[in-house]
C-alpha cells in the first residue's frame, strides 16, 4: 500500500480537476463558433430628425425612426 499525505493527494485531486475543467473549456470554445452579426447596407436608416442610426429590413422606401417616431425617406440624411 502507498502511505500518501492528505494534502498530496488534495493537490492531485484539484490539479486534476481543473486540468480537466480547462480541457471541457478549450474544447467547447474551439466548437463554438458564433455568428457574427451581418447588416446589409441598405437595411441601414439614419433618422432625418434625431440623427439616431437604425436597423429596419423590412421597410420599402419609407421608415419610422424607434426613438422620435418620425418618418423617414431612403437615402435622406441630414447634413
Amino acid at each position: 500500500m502507498i502511505k500518501l499525505d492528505i494534502s498530496v493527494v488534495l493537490f492531485f485531486y484539484l490539479f486534476f480537476t481543473v486540468i480537466v475543467v480547462f480541457g471541457i473549456w478549450i474544447w467547447l470554445e474551439r466548437g463554438s463558433s458564433f455568428n457574427t452579426f451581418k447588416v446589409d447596407r441598405k437595411d441601414m436608416w439614419q433618422c432625418a430628425v434625431c440623427n439616431y442610426v437604425y436597423i429596419d429590413p423590412k421597410s420599402g422606401d419609407f421608415s419610422r425612426c424607434p426613438r422620435c417616431r418620425s418618418i423617414n425617406k431612403k437615402g435622406v440624411h441630414k447634413a
